[in-house]
């Protein structure tokens, strides 16, 4: 045993998650905490020269890495405590788990309701779209007996109302910006009126206006639709669930619904929701064993899943510590370094803040790129599992759905299931 736990931790001490995930914070949080001391502590200025008079340096030395890499080793310990606690599930987060879900349901909440709206505005537009082309058609047709537009015309055109109001479409699309139905059925009136009123042609200002207006009724579909598109991605990169209108929605509660009380919380459950939805895949019960299919079948993707867990480890360990060294030194400064000034005091606070504010927001960020991977390994591997079992591979999504179902029953609640394995060709 003891043999076992030396080789352990000797494997763990040349991995990637130990260095990156660990001993990176630990050395810049320590660096942090002795540059707040210095202007308080005398010893931290003499250190390094206390330091040439050792006459155990060697030992000295070995001791201090020694307790650096205990450190750092108890941190990575900690990791997946680290990240549970960011999630809310355990530790002073949870606490307020009640507070915190509520501002997740607002947030979500308005997720949904700027999906919906961007469902009806695209309807709408679908539905104008014919009837302003015709419009502009028939307008057009009935200009064509008309006079074209003088030189001096054209120069003072975009001075008219419907010049203005071809410059403002003109304006909105090339800054990227969403194009409303009134703008729209604006400009194709006043449009229409002045396509009746003079012959078009081929080029000139109407011409030119004519075009830019199809172009920007165009682009406010296509915008609509990537609307939609980027909202819906929102959505599942960061809750969990099936959004209120789904067309396919489960006939049963298969996917969780209850957000967590934080941002991250929400990202890590999406992996479970959508196994669960898409497969009826719990990946609780099911994810030892994925996770042996890929160090087994799928060595390069698994060091992709492991290079990403690494960059959430290194950032949420970032963040407790940045807590941590807020935490401590506004309360030492305002309480035990009486000397200290309010310049230092701010600056601890602030700086402190800033940085835990930061390593959240690229601990959230880190933790949906991981989300993915992971939702790509069930996608991609999960048949693995099944060959491992030695049973057969489904016939269709709906016969998974059932196997799996049926195969997490026994798995992981011991329910009473009769399988039909598949025998091994050697």
């Amino acid at each position: 045993m003891l043999t076992a736990l030396l080789d352990s931790i000797r494997s763990q001490f040349g991995s990637k998650s130990y260095w990156l995930g660990s001993m990176m914070p630990l050395i810049l949080f320590l660096a942090a905490n002795v540059a707040m001391a210095y202007p308080h502590c005398a010893w931290v200025g003499t250190l390094l020269t206390q330091a040439d008079t050792w006459d155990q340096k060697a030992f000295k030395y070995s001791v201090a890495l020694l307790i650096l890499l205990a450190l750092a080793y108890f941190l990575s310990t900690l990791s997946s405590v680290l990240l549970r606690m960011l999630e809310g599930r355990i530790g002073p987060l949870s606490l307020c788990s009640s507070w915190l879900c509520r501002a997740q349901w607002k947030k979500l909440r308005k997720l949904d309701r700027q999906y919906a709206e961007a469902v009806d505005a695209r309807e709408t537009f679908r539905k104008a779209k014919d009837v302003w082309k015709a419009t502009l058609q028939s307008s057009r047709r009935a200009g064509r007996e008309q006079p074209s537009l003088t030189p001096e015309d054209q120069k003072s055109w975009l001075a008219t109302l419907a010049g203005m109001k071809i410059d403002e479409l003109r304006r909105l699309q090339s800054g990227c910006h969403n194009l409303t139905f009134d703008t729209l059925d604006q400009a194709v009136a006043l449009l229409a009126v002045e396509l009746a009123a003079h012959r078009t042609g081929r080029s000139g200002v109407l011409a030119d206006a004519l075009t830019d207006l199809q172009s920007a009724i165009q682009y406010a579909m296509d915008r609509r639709e990537f609307d939609i598109r980027h909202l819906l991605q929102r959505r599942q990169v960061n809750y969990p669930g099936i959004r209120p209108l789904a067309e396919d929605q489960p006939e049963g509660p298969v996917a969780n619904n209850i957000l967590a009380p934080t941002a991250m919380g929400n990202i890590g459950q999406t992996i479970g929701t959508y196994s669960l939805a898409r497969y009826q895949m719990d990946l609780d019960i099911f994810w030892t064993r994925l996770q042996n299919s890929l160090q087994k079948d799928a060595k390069d993707y698994y060091a992709v899943l492991q290079d990403s867990k690494v960059q959430v480890d290194t950032m949420v360990a970032l963040f407790w510590l940045s807590v941590v060294f807020t935490l401590f030194w506004t309360v030492t400064l305002c309480f035990v370094f009486r000397d200290a000034t309010a310049w230092q005091f701010l600056t601890a606070g602030t700086v402190g803040t800033v940085c835990a504010i930061i390593f959240y927001l690229l601990a959230c960020e880190s933790y949906r790129v991981f989300a993915d991977v992971m939702r790509s390994a069930v996608d991609l591997f999960r048949f693995q599992v099944l060959q491992a079992l030695h049973l057969s591979i489904p016939a269709d999504s709906n016969d998974e759905k059932a196997l799996w179902l049926r195969l997490g029953g026994a798995t992981g609640f011991l329910d009473v299931e009769d399988f039909q394995y598949k025998q091994s060709m050697t």
